[in-house]
């Protein structure tokens, strides 16, 4: 990055956003050099290597971006690396123009230009600061206990922001549904954060198969389906629903033949589905 020495652009930043890029990860790049990373690239009009033959027409303070070279550049998983920029577009410290495998980010905290006083960026919800917390975990930088912790941490949190606003609510001369309303709050609370531990769970169980051989699912799809592309589309589901155990039979394939096929591909479908969920 040669015009580094060149930078002499003031930042404004919202001290949520210093808070949040303060917090140190292991070996990895923190999100404050994340952070500067995304800013000098912007600065320099930076297009990643896989994109330059491709046409990018860049303003000021623009980068042009791919989510995999981001995850490489700075040892976190592509699903950290989506999360940190959802946190910094929420923070108005980027703007993002999504492209099918890239994007171009503009670093706002550079043009000095502020957002739009009409569009009101709320802190980061709990779904997204588990699914942060939990992207570690997925890929086994981080252990069991760590992150156990860390989401009671931010459920406690979730409560007691839910139980000052109830307080309040009860001040205004809402004190008979006070209770009730806590109550189903926090149990809305719960079962959300229930739900993001079991699909990173479900994750980080897939992510097992990624190195199996996925071939028996190409030749079946020839040799079988005849390359037919509707054809393969209700055996996924087939597929998934025998994964999921939601189903012990394959009707929908009339032959004894078929089915057995069918169910001889769970483990290759898995790795196939295991290797694409690497890929988005």
């Amino acid at each position: 990055m040669k015009n580094r020495e060149k930078m002499d652009k003031a930042i404004s930043a919202d001290i949520k956003v210093l808070e949040y890029l303060s917090e140190k990860v292991g070996d990895r790049k923190t999100k404050m050099e994340a952070y500067l990373d995304l800013m000098y690239k912007a600065n320099d009009g930076f297009v990643s290597p896989f994109l330059r033959k491709k046409e990018s027409d860049l303003g000021s303070c623009q980068c042009h971006v791919n989510i995999s070279d981001l995850a490489s550049d700075w040892g976190w998983h592509r699903a950290t690396v989506r999360s940190f920029l959802d946190r910094l577009e929420q923070f108005s410290q980027i703007e993002r123009e999504k492209r099918a495998k890239s994007v171009i980010i503009t670093m706002t905290s550079l043009t000095g230009q502020p957002s739009s006083p009409d569009v009101v960026h709320d802190t980061p919800d709990l779904v997204m600061q588990l699914m942060d917390v939990l992207s570690d975990w997925i890929i086994g930088r981080s252990d069991t206990e760590t992150v156990g912790a860390s989401c009671g941490r931010l459920v406690r949190a979730e409560l007691d922001r839910l139980a000052g606003s109830a307080a309040q609510s009860c001040i205004q001369g809402d004190a008979e549904n006070r209770q009730s309303g806590i109550v189903s709050a926090e149990d809305a609370v719960k079962e959300k954060a229930l739900g993001c531990i079991a699909y990173a769970a479900h994750q980080k169980v897939l992510r097992k198969f990624r190195f199996d051989d996925a071939t028996p699912v190409l030749q079946f799809f020839h040799q079988e389906l005849g390359g037919e592309w509707d054809a393969f589309v209700d055996a996924s589901k087939e597929l998934v629903e025998l994964v999921l155990g939601s189903k012990s039979s394959v009707p929908d394939f009339s032959t004894v033949e078929g089915r057995e096929c069918l169910k001889s591909l769970r483990k290759p479908f898995l790795a196939l589905v295991a290797k694409s969920q690497e890929s988005f």
